[in-house]
Order: C-alpha cells, then structure tokens, then sequence
C-alpha cells in the first residue's frame, strides 16, 4: 500500500542537462558527477552503524571545505556507501529550472547499474556505463563513434533507495508526507503517555514491596544501615559502568581503517591496541580517543595503544 499516493516523475541529473521547464515535484536520480560512491564488505548488521563509518572511508577523497552528507544501503553481501553535497545538488538543479520546493526524493545512479545493458547518452560528451556492476561517467570519445546507445525509461525501473531532502528544508515537506508524519507523532505521542503511565505503576509497585521487605526486616529501616549497604555496593557498580563506558568509546574509534588487534582489562586499566591503514588514521585515532578522555600514543607500525584508567 502506498501512503505517499503515486511516485514523482523522475529525472536524470547530469553536468550537461537540458534545463526542465515544469511546475511538478520531482524526484531525482544522481549520476556519478554528484556523488562518490564505496563498497565495502564489513561485519556490521545496521545501517546506522555503517553510516557512522562512513565520513572514515571518504577521508582522503572529500574536499575538506565542503560539508557533505552520507547515505548507505544495504546492496547483497556488501555495504554501499555515498557522499554528496545537497547545496552543491540543489544550486545546480535552480540553474536548470528545479527548484529545491520541487524535489521529493533522491536516489542514485547505482541502482540503475543492473538495468544498464549498454551505456546510455548524458549529452554530448559524456555516457553513464555499468562497469563490473558500478554506475561510470565515461567520456564519449572512448566509445566507437556510431555507437548505439541504450535509451532507458527510468520511471520505469523499481528504485527502493532514496533520500528525502533534509528537515534543514522543512518546507520541502508535502501536505500528504505533513499529515502522515503528523499521524505518526501523533501516535508516538500516545505510546510515550502509556508508557509513562506504566512506569508510575511500576514505581508504585516498587515501594509497596520495599515497604513490605521493611516490615519483614526492620533493621533495614535504620538509615545507617542503608547507608552502609549502599557504601559497600557502589563501587563495584560505579566500577562497572566505568568499565562499559570505556569499552564502548574504544569501540567508537575503530572503523574499517582501524582495527582493534588486542584488548586487555584488569581492576586498574583498559588497554586496546589498535592496527591502522595510514599515519593520517592513526594521529585521527589518538586525536579522537584524547577528546573521549582516553590516553592514547602511536606505536611502530602505526599502531596506537589506547588506555582508560578506571
């Protein structure tokens, strides 16, 4: 069932493009001009995962002066990863008659490789080939000059990966997507008022049976006592915390350039020794295990030894 009620037409967006001329909302595919594209093979289940990897594994091809959004699917036994600029998308597209208002989705050339059998035309220099199942941008010149190009009706093919513009263009939002997204805060809004509801007879629960626990054994109503029980447990506790939280920001500092080769914990320290790709990995390593309060120093090989004193 269709919610959103039926598709946007579709537009190929490339450098060469003919301005469009319509009043519509549209929705676009990217081709490979507008975004850098990675396939990676990791051990991680989610998506949101993966996507906090990701500016990582755009590190040494981004410009570091644009600020660029990422986007990862999904795509058989691999993960795809995308970086784009939206600004740099949307100021082109008003050149050519779009305007960000018009835009409903976004998707990207790549789910187009497997319908691609030859390349298709992008104007007069340029063609969009599959190339061992990735979305190029060939020059023309490379291809015999009578070649016959593929002409592809890209309303046609099913595309299950695209991006609504951003909340930063709120009044991008559709008055249908508006009211289902109202509906559905709507109900969140229901959900967290039960919810809540629950808790406070979970709460009460809680008393009546601390209340009863005090009947049966009076000396825990002393307060010293309590206090004393308290004092005896809260270390151990507090010790434990620090040890998860340790553990989790390590975690936080390894991607697929940054490998975790030995972990060491006993009462004192946490110790993690970290295999990186590049010298430029490793001083991003040190530099972010600094900030989460970590100490941490390159080794030979560049390898960072990462230490969190508990």
């Amino acid at each position: 069932m269709n919610l959103m009620g039926k598709s946007n037409p579709r537009v190929l967006v490339y450098r060469d493009m003919q301005s469009i001329n319509t009043n519509e909302n549209i929705d676009i595919i990217l081709t490979p001009q507008f975004y850098y594209f990675l396939q990676e093979e990791l051990g991680i289940k989610f998506a949101y995962q993966a996507k906090q990897i990701a500016p990582s594994l755009f590190e040494d091809y981004l410009d570091d002066q644009k600020e660029y959004q990422y986007y990862v699917y999904k795509c058989d036994a691999f993960w795809c990863f995308f970086a784009y600029d939206i600004e740099n998308i949307t100021s082109f597209l008003e050149t050519k008659g779009i305007t960000k208002h018009q835009i409903g989705k976004i998707f990207f050339a790549q789910e187009l490789a497997q319908s691609i059998e030859k390349a298709i035309s992008l104007g007069n220099s340029t063609a969009l080939k599959s190339i061992e199942g990735t979305a190029t941008i060939l020059p023309k010149r490379l291809l015999e000059s009578e070649y016959n190009y593929q002409k592809l009706d890209v309303d046609t093919v099913s595309l299950n990966n695209g991006i609504a513009i951003s909340s930063s263009y709120s009044s991008l939002i559709p008055l249908k997507q508006t009211i289902l997204v109202t509906s559905l805060l709507v109900l969140l809004g229901g959900i967290y008022i039960f919810e809540g509801i629950q808790i406070k007879k979970s709460i009460q629960s809680d008393r009546e049976k601390l209340e009863l626990l005090l009947d049966k054994n009076p000396k825990l109503s002393s307060n010293r006592i309590r206090k004393s029980i308290l004092q005896q447990y809260e270390p151990i506790d507090k010790n434990e915390r620090l040890k998860r939280d340790t553990i989790d920001n390590i975690s936080k500092l390894l991607s697929s350039q940054s490998q975790l080769k030995e972990l060491m914990v006993d009462d004192k320290k946490i110790v993690a020794t970290i295999e990186t790709t590049s010298d430029k990995i490793a001083n991003q390593v040190v530099t972010n295990a600094n900030n989460k309060k970590l100490t941490a120093k390159k080794l030979s090989g560049r390898q960072v030894k990462v230490e969190g004193v508990l």
